[in-house]
């Protein structure tokens, strides 16, 4: 905001995690350090605020209502690291005032122009050893920035292991006050090392021996703090659709090889989970599907399917066969003529009996 002209005493930022805060967060001690800062610092024409874990102060949202019907020429930004902000209940409060965007780790591309390396997917050479370092680099560590600006791979590790930690222990069992850690704490691996598959109270049940309304309830919480996001069942019947586990997966790539498997023995999955983020990045609506066989991601607008998308890191002529079965399984099923199979490197196109099986590459579709 600086940057962009705005003078620096027309800006105010307030972190609530603030320790010295704690026994005073509420709608008084809101007003009265808005008010403080506008005496300190006279600010002249259009004042910008930030409110960072906001959801620190109860109905923190009447304190921003009130500020803009007083008529105070102001911009809030509002952060949280919780879901509950994107909820319509914040909407109706603040109408016709609000503008919500959920941010995500750094894209591929964002991480390379992080790493001063924009060029490389602007060339000719898409394809190069050099680029494909860097998307191994990327799968393995994600787009946290300042763990992408780190140097060293145990830098790197350590970091992602605390903000692992920092999820659990505050956004989770603090906030939800979750007495029973070491339940938690199992539980929220097993979740992440299940990534991208099937995930429900009763196989939590099943694998853990937790209840399933304990395991419901904490995968309510992993999705609420955005630690893990999930995919549903595609079906134009929405019971049939809430008879069906969910997939969930990682909100970074990163998160899920600091506290998995070893990232080598797993990279199919992980390049499975950056493709739903650069998906849900775009804004699409994310499925999954299964018959027969299993179609990874099915995109719906509205009602309609657009598009029905597998991925596969290594492609094989043995692979290919199943990738493709799958796709042509759920063309027919959607009378949809086009489906996507995304790989590492190169493009080609399959003739079906249902359409046609685009081969794509990821450098050159889902950078973003």
């Amino acid at each position: 905001i600086i940057k962009s002209g705005a003078p620096a005493e027309n800006t105010f930022y307030i972190n609530f995690e603030e320790p010295a805060f704690a026994p005073d967060l509420n709608l008084n001690f809101l007003l009265q350090i808005y008010d403080a800062y506008r005496e300190r610092f006279l600010p002249h024409g259009k004042i910008y605020v930030a409110l960072d874990e906001v959801h620190q102060v109860p109905q923190w949202e009447k304190f921003v209502r009130g500020v803009y019907d007083r008529g105070d020429e102001v911009k809030f930004y509002v952060t949280d690291s919780s879901s509950h902000l994107l909820s319509q209940e914040y909407g109706r409060a603040l109408t016709g005032r609000t503008y919500s965007n959920l941010i995500y780790p750094l894209s591929f591309q964002e991480f390379l122009s992080f790493k001063n390396h924009d060029d490389l997917l602007n060339s000719d050479n898409r394809c190069s050893p050099e680029l494909r370092h860097l998307l191994r680099e990327y799968l393995e560590f994600g787009g946290f920035p300042q763990v992408v600006l780190s140097d060293g791979e145990e830098v790197k590790r350590q970091l992602l292991k605390e903000y692992y930690s920092a999820i659990i222990e505050k956004d989770i069992a603090s906030r939800y006050q979750v007495r029973d850690m070491r339940q938690l704490k199992e539980f929220c691996l097993l979740v992440m090392t299940q990534n991208g598959l099937s995930m429900s109270g009763y196989l939590a049940e099943k694998k853990q021996g937790i209840s399933q309304p304990t395991a419901n309830k904490f995968l309510s919480y992993l999705e609420e703090v955005l630690l893990m996001v999930p995919a549903n069942y595609f079906s134009f019947s929405l019971a049939q659709q809430q008879k069906r586990p969910r997939k969930f997966f990682s909100i970074d790539t990163g998160l899920y090889n600091a506290v998995s498997f070893k990232f080598s023995e797993n990279i199919g999955r992980v390049f499975e989970n950056a493709v739903f983020l650069a998906l849900k990045r775009s804004g699409a609506e994310v499925f999954y599907w299964q018959d027969k066989q299993e179609t990874d991601f099915v995109v719906r607008e509205g009602r309609a399917v657009k598009r029905l998308i597998n991925v596969c890191w290594d492609l094989t002529n043995d692979n290919k066969k199943r990738e493709v079965a799958g796709l042509e399984e759920a063309m027919k099923k959607f009378g949809i003529y086009e489906s996507e199979l995304i790989t590492l490197e190169y493009e080609d196109k399959i003739k079906t009996p249902s359409g046609t099986v685009r081969i794509k590459n990821f450098f050159n579709n889902f950078s973003n």
